[in-house]
């Protein structure tokens, strides 16, 4: 799960920043962010700056033989207490089988780190078994709900707080993706007035290039409003730029706030506090999904998810001749969700 992910990531960045090592780190896994944080922070505390030069090795495994790697291994250190080995890409390593002697007795003055990223080291052979005595940390990929109160985080960590409509509005517009987060976000607080706390959705659009009123975001709540002239527009909008609106992430936004809406819907005699845990949110956005529960009740829903799923199949090519472009598939899936609301609900029917 990825809230272990989260607690052992800084269980293991607080010890290196304590400077208490292990011979050996297998950071392996699907989410990127937290593999290249630790990399990261053992290049920052292992070394001195003018140590690096002569006892910090950076090799990629695609360009790497294991044997090499493990010979350089082997060396001792020329300046400093530590050599520091860092093998990038390490997925791209032929034969992982070459280490096992190492790992019974690896040097204590060698700290070998092997970047695993994409996948996980096989735990059923021998040399996986081995390498999961050391410091060994899976990061996982998080869900939904949990990148939002990261995002917070990761803000608040940098001295900066952030109103709770603009932290939704990065996460909309950048998806999970924290590498991308992280980094999107860093460019705006350099762009930041030192004497700016709290950082507004006017702060996101000027420096992350989301508009206020063309975004998933609005389009989430204009839909959930049932408030169809804006709907329209928003959607024309992303019509218009595709490229940087793509239909994909769209029908995936939608599919998590209808998911929300259908929750809610069963949820929602609930205190506000505790569905709001439940659906993964802040409680300032309770109000919009009540509001969206309201005009789509779980009848509705049902209907809206064939929609996704219809548009998400012709957007891949399925049962599309290839001539409508996704403009046009946008245009007509939001209009299908806002006439789905037209009909009484014991009378939906999936009529695509």
């Amino acid at each position: 799960m990825a809230n272990n992910t989260i607690t052992k990531y800084n269980q293991i960045l607080n010890e290196i920043k304590s400077r208490h090592f292990t011979p050996v780190y297998l950071l392996e896994g699907e989410e990127t962010y937290f593999i290249d944080a630790l990399t990261e922070a053992l290049e920052e505390h292992v070394l001195k700056p003018e140590e690096k030069s002569f006892d910090q090795i950076i090799v990629y495994g695609k360009d790497s033989s294991a044997l090499d790697i493990k010979m350089a291994a082997k060396r001792f250190p020329l300046l400093s207490q530590h050599l520091l080995i860092i093998v990038k890409e390490a997925q791209s390593l032929d034969d992982l089988d070459v280490f096992e002697d190492y790992l019974s007795s690896p040097p204590a003055t060698t700290i070998l780190v092997f970047c695993y990223k994409g996948k996980k080291i096989d735990k059923r052979k021998k040399v996986g078994k081995m390498f999961a005595k050391y410091t060994h940390f899976t990061s996982e990929r998080m869900r939904d709900y949990e990148v939002t109160p990261w995002v917070e985080k990761y803000i608040r960590d940098k001295g900066k707080s952030i109103d709770p409509s603009a932290v939704q509005l990065i996460v909309d517009y950048l998806g999970s993706d924290l590498v991308k987060i992280a980094s999107e976000v860093d460019r705006m607080l350099i762009n930041l007035k030192a004497d700016v706390g709290l950082i507004s959705i006017n702060h996101i659009e000027q420096n992350i290039g989301v508009s206020k009123d063309f975004n998933i975001f609005e389009l989430q709540n204009a839909l959930g409003q049932k408030n169809f002239n804006k709907s329209i527009q928003i959607a024309h909008y992303f019509a218009g730029n595709i490229k940087s609106h793509p239909i994909i992430p769209i029908i995936a936004n939608l599919l998590s706030f209808f998911t929300k809406v259908y929750l809610y819907n069963n949820l929602k005699n609930r205190p506000r506090k505790e569905l709001a845990a439940a659906l993964g949110i802040n409680e300032y956005f309770i109000d919009g999904y009540k509001v969206a529960s309201t005009n789509y009740p779980p009848a509705f829903i049902e209907q809206i998810f064939g929609y996704l799923k219809y548009y998400d199949l012709r957007a891949k090519g399925v049962n599309d001749t290839g001539l409508t472009d996704d403009g046009q598939l946008i245009i007509e899936m939001v209009v299908k969700i806002l006439r789905i609301a037209e009909i009484p609900a014991q009378q939906a029917r999936l009529n695509l």
